[in-house]
């Protein structure tokens, strides 16, 4: 099934060409947390690795219609794609789980280890491209100073909340860190 795992990365790559965010760099972070989550907590390597590929696939491709209910179309998107490429059935749901399960929608939690890992990661790679949400506030957002660091303070905590206790050891001092640049109080 590596094959599979390759055209994932593939597409994404492509769709990630010529963005004004760095999807790129934040989806890359998704698969490498991921990755190690997974392996540490022995879930399924491979799940967990195409959920972190795909699980922004609709944000990337149309970042301004997706907001509300890219995790929803994203996780049938998916579901169809992976379907295409011949993956097993009972993969495609766990993958469709995880991506559905990603984003902070109370709606669909998750209820596997897979999907708690993807909405873990999702969250992670924050803390890797800080500078990434720091941009899309002050140059793509246009928002003043104090509205910035406001928006900046609630998106670090959420990503933290949102983040699996074996997760947060691998990220608390970018966490930490962030917070300082942000004044926030310890």
């Amino acid at each position: 099934m590596q094959g599979i795992v390759q055209q994932v990365r593939l597409f994404i790559f492509s769709l990630c060409e010529g963005k004004d965010w760095d999807w790129k760099g934040h989806i890359e972070s998704v698969v490498k947390y991921s990755k190690i989550l997974a392996k540490k907590l022995h879930a399924d390597e491979e799940v967990c690795e195409i959920s972190a590929w795909l699980h922004d696939t609709v944000k990337v491709r149309d970042p301004e219609e997706a907001w509300p209910t890219h995790h929803i179309i994203g996780a049938r998107e998916a579901e169809m794609m992976l379907r295409k490429l011949g993956y097993p059935e009972e993969k495609i749901k766990m993958v469709h789980h995880c991506i559905l399960t990603h984003s902070s929608d109370k709606t669909y939690m998750p209820e596997t280890l897979e999907a708690r890992i993807t909405a873990s990661a999702d969250a992670m790679a924050h803390f890797d491209n800080f500078l990434a949400l720091a941009h899309a506030m002050f140059g793509l957002e246009n928002k003043n100073v104090p509205d910035a660091r406001d928006w900046l303070v609630k998106k670090i905590e959420k990503c933290w909340n949102k983040t699996m206790p074996e997760g947060k050891e691998m990220v608390k001092d970018k966490y930490e860190a962030i917070k300082v640049v942000l004044g926030v109080d310890s």
